[in-house]
């Protein structure tokens, strides 16, 4: 399945609503959330998603009233092929 991250920034996002939408997001069946990078004093959040498309990270996102300010397709380059 193609990865992606997604950007966000929502300052005004309480660390609560994050973890009710977190309860949710980790139950999602339509794309798997693999993990997000947390910067809590701007409210800056980049997650990481195995998903079919963008588009379907869209569409969860729009469901759950979560604002993303981009997203991208990436591949994964891991370290150890050089080491």
């Amino acid at each position: 399945m193609p990865k992606f991250l997604s950007f966000h920034h929502e300052p005004e996002r309480t660390w609560a609503k994050l973890e009710e939408c977190y309860r949710h997001l980790a139950k999602e069946t339509t794309a798997f959330w693999v993990r997000t990078y947390y910067q809590r004093e701007e409210g800056f959040r980049v997650c990481e998603w195995d998903a079919p498309s963008d588009e379907t990270l869209v569409v969860i996102f729009k469901r759950m009233g979560i604002t993303v300010d981009r997203i991208i397709s990436v591949e994964e380059i891991l370290p150890n092929r050089w080491r």
